[in-house]
């Protein structure tokens, strides 16, 4: 049951991960227990980013401001209300993921405006909230993303909050950010280095013994956009130049030569072997 005034909801899914940026007016919301009314076995992370939240469930009551956020099972009923307030919710299928049977015991989950990683895992999320990305590949590393931002949340509990889950929100969201933009020609580390407000150093040492550095994935997003269109029928008919811009290499030369080196053959030949 919800009183008073209703609520904007802007939703994208991402897998097993259904993510709203909410804001509400004055409203109390009773829920009933039956996972958020999805069909699904459910539980909802909520990050308060302006405002404030009242939750109330098996006699407990948590109110939660800016920063704030929690973590509650959508199996047990749950009172939330508030006199307006902006919030990221992502509503998460657990049977999906290898959180399965992790919240059983534990209804709500809690972490006060002092911690760290809720606020920077909500920026994240808002972000691609409001840019979901509709690119095939852009898309998939966008659930990857998500994968990686909720379940750094989801799985820690307040008191085990650490710098390395707090490195791992803001590297997805660097390589996010690198999936979206690999086709710009002026994309560099320095330049994603002033869109985070960090110094180049700062984010170069933020990969640091990771699989791949930020000039690595830089140069595997752009070689997968390039590999998805040659084997794409759709783009048969683009020239190379222009498939080269598209994918964000400076010329057809560079194209090649990142191809070729990682496939063995040339565009040519990979879109011949397609034709025939």
């Amino acid at each position: 049951m919800v009183t008073g005034q209703k609520e904007r909801r802007r939703s994208a899914r991402f897998g097993a991960y259904l993510v709203s940026l909410v804001q509400t007016g004055p409203l109390t919301t009773r829920l009933p227990g039956d996972n958020f009314g999805h069909p699904w076995r459910a539980v909802r992370l909520m990050v308060v980013l302006d405002g404030e939240v009242t939750l109330k469930t098996g006699g407990t009551i948590e109110a939660l401001g800016p920063r704030g956020a929690v973590l509650a099972v959508g199996w047990r009923p749950l009172e939330i209300s508030t006199q307006g307030a902006l919030v990221v919710e992502v509503d998460i299928a657990v049977e999906r993921t290898a959180m399965r049977g992790t919240f059983d015991e534990a209804p709500l989950t809690v972490w006060g405006p002092e911690a760290v990683l809720p606020g920077a895992t909500a920026s994240a999320l808002r972000e691609l909230v409001c840019q979901p990305g509709t690119v095939p590949e852009v898309r998939a590393e966008t659930v990857r993303v998500v994968e990686q931002l909720v379940g750094a949340m989801a799985t820690s509990r307040p008191e085990t909050r650490t710098t390395v889950l707090l490195e791992q929100v803001e590297r997805s969201r660097v390589v996010q950010y690198i999936a979206a933009h690999h086709a710009e020609n002026d994309l560099t580390p320095a330049s994603i280095a002033t869109h985070f407000g960090v110094s180049t150093r700062t984010l170069h040492r933020l990969f640091e013994g990771e699989e791949r550095t930020v000039c690595g994935w830089i140069s595997h997003e752009r070689l997968r956009s390039a590999l998805a269109r040659l084997h794409d029928p759709r783009y048969a008919g683009v020239t190379l130049e222009d498939l080269a811009e598209l994918c964000g290499y400076g010329s057809a030369l560079a194209l090649r030569r990142a191809v070729q080196a990682a496939t063995g053959s040339t565009p040519s030949e990979l879109r011949s072997r397609l034709a025939s």
